[in-house]
């Protein structure tokens, strides 16, 4: 690939989830492959991020901290706080 086709290349997005009042929020995001997403933990104790199909595990994100992911596999994926099981969003990368 020539220096014409890399600058014509789509640059890859960083998109942020906050992690508030225990829920990710947005509950749904959508992001191509090489997009990046950094979960910001806004509450007052610890959170994960956690792939129910083991695809991805943030392991404990205290509060203040960040986590960030690079999304590489294309398709839908549903993931919890392992400390808060009804916290649940979705990831869908295209």
């Amino acid at each position: 690939m020539g220096p014409a086709a890399a600058a014509d290349a789509p640059k890859a997005a960083t998109l942020t989830v906050a992690i508030d009042g225990t829920a990710f929020q947005p509950a749904m995001l959508t992001v191509k492959a090489g997009d990046s997403v950094t979960w910001v933990n806004k509450d007052p104790f610890p959170h994960t991020v956690t792939s129910a199909a083991g695809g991805f595990d943030s392991r404990e994100i205290a509060p203040g901290k960040s986590w960030k992911y690079t999304a590489a596999k294309k398709g839908e994926f549903t993931y919890v706080c392992i400390f808060h099981p009804t916290m649940s969003a979705t990831l869908k990368v295209e």
